[in-house]
Parts: C-alpha cells; sequence; structure tokens
C-alpha cells in the first residue's frame, strides 16, 4: 500500500525528461570525441617529425613505437607535409611486394595508397597541391614544375607513409637505402 502511494506521487515526467537529456547529452560527447584529433597519428608525428621532409624512423620495438600499432616486422618513413605556400612533390620506389605508399590527411582520410606488384618495381611519381586552387605560376623550363608527375592530388597537409616490409639482417641495409631515396620535396610541382 505505501508504495503505491510512492508511485503515484512520482512525477514520471521528470523522469522521461532526465531520460531524454541524458540521451542528448550522450549524443553530443560521442560526436565531440569523434572529432577530437589531438591524438591523431598526423598532430603526433607532426610535432615530432620535421615538416615536408621525408624521415625514416628506428625499428618498432616494444619500447620505441612512434605510433601504437605499428608492425614490427616492417620498416617506416614519414612526410608530414604542408602545401600552405608551396606544392610538394613525391617520389618513392616500390621495389618489391610488401611496400607500399599511402597518404593521409590530417583526420585520417586516404587520398592515395599504392602497394608494390610482384611482377615489377612501382615507381611513385606525384605532386600535391594546395587543396585551394590557387595558381602558383607558369612553369619555368628546367624546374621541378617542368617535370610531368604521375598523378596529381589535392590536398592542404597530412602523412606520407612509405612502409617497407623488414625481411632480416641480410636485407635491411637494401631496405634502408631504397627507403632514403625516398623524398617529399616542397617546390613548384
Amino acid at each position: 500500500m505505501r508504495l503505491k502511494a510512492l508511485l503515484d506521487r512520482f512525477d514520471w515526467r521528470l523522469l522521461l525528461i532526465f531520460i531524454l537529456v541524458a540521451g542528448i547529452v550522450h549524443l553530443i560527447v560521442t560526436f565531440l570525441a569523434v572529432n577530437d584529433q589531438r591524438g591523431a597519428a598526423y598532430a603526433r608525428l607532426a610535432s615530432v617529425l620535421p615538416k615536408n621532409k621525408m624521415t625514416i624512423i628506428d625499428p618498432v620495438t616494444p619500447r620505441h613505437q612512434l605510433l601504437p600499432f605499428l608492425a614490427p616486422d616492417a620498416r617506416y618513413a614519414f612526410c608530414p607535409f604542408e602545401t600552405d605556400d608551396t606544392a610538394m612533390r613525391v617520389h618513392a620506389l616500390l621495389p618489391d611486394l610488401g611496400w607500399t605508399i599511402g597518404i593521409y590527411g590530417p583526420d585520417g582520410t586516404n587520398f592515395y595508397f599504392s602497394a608494390a606488384s610482384a611482377d615489377r618495381e612501382t615507381t611513385i611519381d606525384l605532386s600535391i597541391l594546395p587543396a585551394d586552387g590557387r595558381f602558383l605560376g607558369l612553369p619555368v623550363p628546367g624546374s621541378m614544375q617542368a617535370i610531368d608527375a604521375q598523378q596529381t592530388l589535392a590536398a592542404a597537409k597530412g602523412l606520407i607513409v612509405i612502409r617497407a616490409p623488414d625481411k632480416g639482417e641480410p636485407y635491411r641495409a637494401e631496405v634502408q637505402e631504397v627507403l632514403s631515396k625516398a623524398t617529399c620535396v616542397a617546390g613548384r610541382a
């Protein structure tokens, strides 16, 4: 009898309002958390690696990981880039199976990806232009701009990632040599 009287006096509208407000807060927090880019790979690497320069990182070990979940059986080269005032020129060689190159936006969107072919070496030669559609001038003979790139992308900033398989000690010098020839250079495309 006492419980029934308590339930009759309880304002069920307040409970429904509380559930509705809690649901709205939950949705807002979820959308804000998804858009939080502070811990993203681009933000982490852009703060420790030089901008517009390809950097080969040390082999991944349990105590040395620039990013979580990098495979320890691979070598990596990264280039955080920005095309604020100029274009970027990217050149890389993917000599064998397992070699890949990817170009990602700061939010993780993929602009470009290529994997090596089993039959032949894959040469990557592309230009990354500012995404705002600015005119960068006419080609000057003998400059980087006079060279035709295989492909052209538009991106304001992002991250270039080259991944090479680590096949063991006998191949490490060869892998290091190929990775060291990869470039991302700011200049006219």
